[in-house]
C-alpha cells in the first residue's frame, strides 16, 4: 500500500498519489534484524497471523543455521502483536529452544530496531508511490530487501542508534 506522506511541489499545484482502495490484496513484510552485524531476514506472506510469523522463526532458523549448530541462540525481540504470542508459536518455540522470545513494552516501537528497517523501506519504496499490481509492489520490496542483505553496512548506518546498546 502506498504511504501518503509530505512532499515537495509547485506553490499552488497539490501532488495526486492513486491509491488501490481499502479492498485491495495486501501482503504482510515480515522481517527481523541484527543490530550488530546488520544481517536482515525476512519474508512476505498473504497475512498477518501466526503463519507468518511461524515462517519468518523459520528463514532466522535457516539464516543461523540452528539445525546444524545447537550451541547458536537467538534472541529476539518482538512487540505485543497476537501473532507472535499464539498458540502454534508458543508450541513450537517450546520443541525448537534456540530461538528465544522477549516482549517489548506495549506502543514502543523505538525500542524495535526492525521498525528503523520498516521506515526506510517505506521511504525507499512505497512512501508516495503506487503500484498498479501487487507483484510489482512485491517486486520492489523483494528487491528493497535483497539491497539490504547485499550491504549489511548500508543496516547498521539505519541501526546507528542501537550502536551503543550493543557494543561492550
Amino acid at each position: 500500500m502506498p504511504t501518503i506522506t509530505r512532499c515537495w511541489t509547485r506553490i499552488g499545484k497539490q501532488r495526486v498519489i492513486l491509491t488501490p482502495g481499502v479492498r485491495a490484496s495486501k501482503w504482510w513484510n515480515w522481517g527481523a534484524v541484527d543490530p550488530v552485524t546488520g544481517r536482515t531476514v525476512h519474508i512476505v506472506h498473504r497475512r498477518r497471523n501466526n503463519v507468518g510469523f511461524r515462517r519468518l522463526l523459520a528463514a532466522i532458523s535457516r539464516a543461523y543455521d540452528l539445525p546444524t549448530h545447537p550451541q547458536r541462540h537467538v534472541i529476539l525481540f518482538v512487540d505485543n502483536d497476537k501473532a507472535h504470542s499464539a498458540k502454534a508459536v508458543r508450541q513450537l518455540l517450546e520443541k525448537h529452544d534456540q530461538i528465544q522470545i522477549e516482549w517489548l513494552p506495549s506502543y514502543s516501537p523505538e525500542l524495535n530496531a526492525q521498525e528503523d528497517v520498516w521506515q526506510h523501506m517505506r521511504r525507499r519504496v512505497t512512501h508516495n508511490h503506487y503500484f498498479q499490481h501487487t507483484h510489482a509492489l512485491l517486486e520492489a520490496v523483494q528487491q528493497f530487501h535483497q539491497e539490504l542483505e547485499d550491504n549489511p553496512r548500508t543496516v547498521l548506518r539505519l541501526l546507528a542508534k542501537w550502536a551503543k546498546l550493543t557494543s561492550g
